[in-house]
């Protein structure tokens, strides 16, 4: 059997469309037009903060607020940064988008081995989306950063995990989007991995690399073949 650890946004949740729900609500807020300029400004202090997150420099508390400030500061608002980051973690929270076709290999793949989330994020909004998308009885259970202690890709995140669910490192494979958070995670963990990249981009630090959900399903069913028959 093996333990499947999947990343949550960009691998099976749609975060671009949450994303987008949730800062129009914000911008409207404030009167500031949804451009794809002013996205783009945002954008600028918002990875700046998770950059830092991801490399233990900056608290989630800090993070939620300080990439609104940064956003208001460089348009010149006099405006509550911590005020829009709660707002924005709020409505973040009301959404629970898949991506197409996530809910279809979910079920799948829930028959085959035991399937968990690891998911850099706020506890609060990841919970909500996972319990919107109507998703959440498939998952073992759920693992977030800020709740552990420590964000992906520190391997202390990924030894909380095998630790909690009682596996080995050469039972476990983490399935993600990301080379910085999920591959670059598993690969300080000892663990294996594969990567997902819709647009068809490959990993060379991950073991296996997918562009479909069909393509990720058949691999997933290879490796579970394969491990039956060295156990014989």
């Amino acid at each position: 059997m093996t333990h499947l650890l999947f990343d949550a946004d960009g691998t099976l949740y749609d975060f671009k469309a949450s994303e987008d729900y949730a800062l129009r609500k914000v911008f409207q807020n404030h009167s500031i037009p949804y451009t794809a300029e002013n996205y783009g400004l945002y954008q600028i202090g918002n990875r700046d903060c998770w950059n830092k997150y991801e490399n233990g420099l900056m608290e989630m508390s800090d993070l939620r607020s300080r990439r609104f400030s940064l956003f208001f500061e460089a348009l010149g608002l006099d405006a509550d940064g911590k005020e829009a980051g709660d707002d924005y973690t709020e409505y973040l929270g009301e959404t629970g988008f898949l991506i197409p076709g996530a809910e279809e290999f979910i079920r799948k793949i829930y028959q085959l081995d035991p399937i968990y989330i690891v998911t850099n994020g706020i506890p609060s909004t990841q919970h909500r989306r996972i319990e919107n998308s109507g998703m959440e009885g498939f998952f073992r259970k759920i693992y977030i950063s800020d709740e552990i202690g420590v964000a992906k890709p520190d391997r202390r995140f990924f030894s909380h995990v095998l630790s909690d669910i009682g596996c080995s490192e050469d039972d476990a494979i983490v399935i993600g989007d990301s080379e910085k958070s999920d591959i670059q995670g598993a690969r300080n963990s000892g663990i294996r991995s594969i990567y997902i990249s819709f647009d068809g981009h490959e990993s060379e630090m991950a073991d296996w690399s997918v562009s479909s959900y069909d393509e990720l399903y058949g691999l997933l069913n290879d490796i579970e073949k394969l491990n039956l028959e060295n156990k014989q």
